[in-house]
């Protein structure tokens, strides 16, 4: 991977859950996570086959009626977020969810929390990016955590640096990131276009 597109960053939201855990070896772990992928991934395969089945009816179905064929996309990417969620429930009581706006690059990310954390902990986190509802597991050490004053309650900045994540995930990151960019750049053409145009029709 370019080393220069890991440090791409976007602000975005996701759907973010993580732990502390101290203790163990990231290494084993991260061994451990790459195989419960490799198991899932059968799994994934079959599902795809359905799925790629689905969308063959649902082009049919769009030509017919397009607001019935946007609800059943709607309950296909519900059931989707729900397969992920089951498929990697972590019964933990400890661990914290939240759906939020994060700073995200593919070798890290920065956060905010009501719960400060310790510089060099680490951390087993798992994120759903939107609109793919991708699911990435993996693995982060705490680098940075500053406190700051929101709405008259303590949060605290806390800043990761990912130190177990399996490549193709990573890369997932990265397409996120560059189409997240892609569509902001386009976005900003556009108004920017808008607001060009009264001044050249002023000027002519």
């Amino acid at each position: 991977m370019d080393d220069r597109r890991r440090h791409f960053r976007i602000n975005d939201k996701v759907s973010l859950k993580y732990r502390v855990v101290q203790g163990i070896d990231i290494e084993t772990e991260i061994i451990r996570t790459e195989h419960e992928q490799n198991n899932i991934a059968e799994m994934k395969n079959a599902f795809n086959c359905i799925e790629t089945k689905i969308m063959t009816k649902m082009n049919r179905v769009e030509e017919v009626s397009p607001l019935v064929a946007e609800i059943l996309g709607l309950y296909d990417k519900k059931l989707s977020l729900l397969q992920s969620m089951i498929l990697h429930n972590d019964d933990n009581d400890n661990s914290i969810t939240e759906t939020q706006q994060v700073n995200l690059s593919a070798s890290g990310m920065s956060f905010e929390s009501n719960t400060p954390l310790i510089d060099d902990v680490n951390l087993k986190m798992e994120l759903i990016l939107y609109p793919e509802y991708q699911f990435i597991p993996l693995y982060a050490r705490v680098i940075d955590c500053k406190k700051k004053m929101d709405d008259n309650l303590y949060r605290f900045n806390i800043a990761v640096e990912f130190i177990g994540i399996c490549e193709s995930d990573q890369e997932v990151i990265m397409q996120h990131v560059l189409s997240r960019q892609a569509k902001q750049l386009k976005k900003e053409r556009a108004e920017q276009s808008e607001t060009d145009e009264p001044k050249e029709a002023a000027n002519g």
